[in-house]
């Protein structure tokens, strides 16, 4: 009975901690010219959508994406409709290249991302599941940096025994994130729309800071209370696409759902519902025209995927910040190679750095990386890494420059090439097996296993457990600190021999090099 009465009320805590809240953005008065009797019931309300993007700056050569393109584009839309609202679906702080990098002594983290966000003019976005790849007191800097509003609906902050809404402080102030926003968009003959969005993020990042709450439980009460308050009820939501199609399926009074977290466009139409993604990295955008006629109580949706390309003019302000931030991260990328934007290859087949990829299976550009680290150890057998440590989370083709790979690899680290006995490489293939669906999934090269997936070898022929064999790994896998993988220090029995190198010059100081040189000879 006290179990059940304090599982009770932990629920209850969880649910009513940092209670539902709704915010209203700030409306023009409805013109005075504009008498009550010319009310036509109708009003258009554009929303300008992007999602998962890591990157400011144009990408494949300066072809596809930037945000200066987009921010150029959301002026020209609200120059067109003043009722035009930029949102976006999560996913920015991270991961990303430049994130990694240091400005004024401290790690950048998320920081460019929020200053261009504000220059263009979001003005709403959810959490996505990499916002929380960032410590506790990072992303409260972000949030205080953000001039936008973060839809908190589905995650809450832990701190200790409390749990209670996420929130950035604004001229000493602690404005907490809300849990859902209401527009009000009066148009020239007096039409006034509310409209109504709640927000979702997919609870796959776990953190101490971090309690995520029952997706579709919360969002179904979030979005029924905006029903009773609001014309019309939309979503902006980062979880899976599949997920998307439930909640469409669960929400049939909600024309409109804008989602993230996958990184290919899509669109689905679930009953009146319809559900739209963008390309990461803004290669795509969707602009979606909402026409709400109150008369007939009527909602029609359409959406438009536009490419964002080198053919669109850039916003003046957000490309001067954008350039600003490019010399800082080249600054830091000339450390290890002199032309970070030389082409280095190039393909028509996308190479693979999903997150959910690399974590799972065996990918062509984890297979390029290995590789690159093989052939720059000529006297070792194999090669193998841990598939965490690519963290573009996206894939890209055409002109690869050399600045992706660092992309890929923004962490770098030494390449060291180490003496072990057969048995202990098979122990580490084998958990690399084990640790799927977490970065200690190992990618590898000149590795296979046999017909029946049984058994691992080594340039074609078993692994002998008693021959030594001398293999290519990263400096970080040799700490003992990946997944299961504590056993892996040059202090273990079955490690004879580790060869490390000090010169900056061999490809092996920096894994980035072996592979943007391994890439050029192909």
């Amino acid at each position: 009975m006290q179990r059940s009465f304090l599982f009770l009320l932990l629920v209850w805590a969880l649910f009513s901690c940092g209670a539902p809240k709704t915010v209203q953005a700030p409306v023009p008065p409805v013109p005075p010219s504009a008498p009550a009797s010319s009310d036509d019931g109708k009003i258009e309300v554009v929303f300008l959508h992007i999602n998962d993007v890591y990157e400011i700056a144009p990408l494949e050569g300066g072809k596809t994406g930037g945000m200066a393109r987009v921010a150029a584009l959301y002026k020209k839309l609200k120059s067109q409709n003043p009722h035009t609202f930029f949102v976006h679906g999560g996913d920015f702080l991270s991961p990303s290249l430049m994130g990694t990098l240091k400005y004024n002594g401290e790690r950048i983290k998320g920081k460019q991302m929020v200053e261009v966000m504000n220059a263009s003019g979001v003005q709403v976005t959810a959490f996505g599941n990499h916002e929380f790849d960032l410590k506790e007191e990072e992303l409260q800097a972000r949030l205080n940096e953000s001039a936008f509003y973060w839809l908190g609906t589905t995650v809450r902050h832990r701190v200790g025994d409390q749990i209670e809404p996420f929130y950035k402080m604004v001229d000493g102030e602690r404005k907490d994130c809300p849990d859902s926003f209401i527009w009000r968009a009066v148009d020239s003959d007096g039409t006034e729309v509310k409209i109504g969005v709640f927000g979702l993020t997919i609870g796959s990042n776990p953190q101490d800071y971090v309690q995520y709450l029952n997706t579709f439980q919360t969002v179904t009460q979030a979005a029924n209370d905006l029903k009773a308050q609001t014309d019309v009820v939309i979503g902006l939501t980062h979880q899976e696409r599949l997920d998307d199609i439930k909640l469409a399926g669960m929400l049939p009074f909600v024309p409109l759902i804008m989602g993230g977290h996958d990184h290919d466009h899509s669109i689905d139409q679930i009953g009146q519902t319809t559900i739209v993604k963008a390309d990461a990295n803004v290669k795509t955008v969707y602009v979606v025209r909402m026409l709400v006629d109150k008369k007939a109580g009527t909602v029609s949706v359409k959406p438009e995927l536009i490419p964002i390309t080198d053919a669109m003019p850039s916003d003046p302000a957000v490309d001067a910040l954008v350039d600003k931030w490019n010399r800082i991260q080249d600054d830091n990328l000339k450390q290890v190679v002199d032309k970070p934007n030389e082409v280095i290859y190039q393909t028509s087949v996308p190479l693979d750095g999903l997150e959910k990829s690399v974590r799972n299976k065996q990918t062509n550009l984890g297979g390029i990386i290995a590789n690159a680290m093989w052939k720059a150890c000529p006297q070792s057998s194999c090669a193998f890494f841990n598939g965490g440590s690519i963290r573009i989370d996206d894939q890209i083709s055409g002109d690869i420059l050399a600045i992706d790979v660092f992309r890929a690899l923004p962490f770098g680290g030494g390449i060291v090439e180490v003496e072990m006995t057969g048995g202990l490489l098979t122990k580490m293939l084998e958990t690399g097996l084990q640790n799927k669906g977490t970065g200690g999934y190992l990618q590898w090269a000149n590795i296979t296993r046999n017909d029946t997936d049984t058994y691992f070898l080594v340039d074609g022929k078993p692994i002998d457990p008693q021959k030594i064999y001398r293999v290519a790994t990263t400096d970080f896998l040799l700490t003992g600190k990946e997944t299961r993988m504590d056993f892996f220090t040059p202090q273990h029995p079955d490690i004879k021999a580790v060869h490390k190198t000090e010169d900056k010059n061999d490809l092996r100081w920096d894994v980035r090099k072996a592979v943007v040189e391994y890439l050029k000879s192909l």
